[in-house]
């Protein structure tokens, strides 16, 4: 019968199976603080903002052919200007990242 590859954690522990590894995993996902409902709603308006970005975005592009808009033209379409549409832009993707991190715990 074969045997289980041993493998290290970054603790330096060895273990069969990667029980330490589920353990590392675990750990690092708790600390990871969960979102208070405000939280949750800023974060949850910011992702909103960026699907809309990013289908206004798809829009734009199956109107040009299959050309990706320009961020100018992207902006003008959104009603921003260019560095407030990447500002948007960055916001919601940090925050749908935090929304991911915080809900692995759960």
């Amino acid at each position: 019968m074969p045997s289980l590859p041993v493998l290290r954690s970054d603790s330096g522990a060895v273990s069969a199976g990667g029980t330490d590894l589920v353990r590392s995993y675990l750990r690092d996902i708790g600390r990871v603080p969960l979102l208070s409902h405000d939280q949750e709603i800023t974060l949850g308006r910011q992702v909103q903002e960026l699907m809309a970005i990013e289908e206004l975005r798809e829009e734009l592009r199956l109107r040009a052919g299959g050309e990706a808009p320009a961020d100018a033209e992207l902006a003008q379409a959104a009603g921003l200007t260019p560095q407030l549409l990447k500002k948007r832009l960055r916001a919601g993707q940090r925050a749908k990242e935090r929304m991911v991190a915080a809900n692995l715990r759960l």
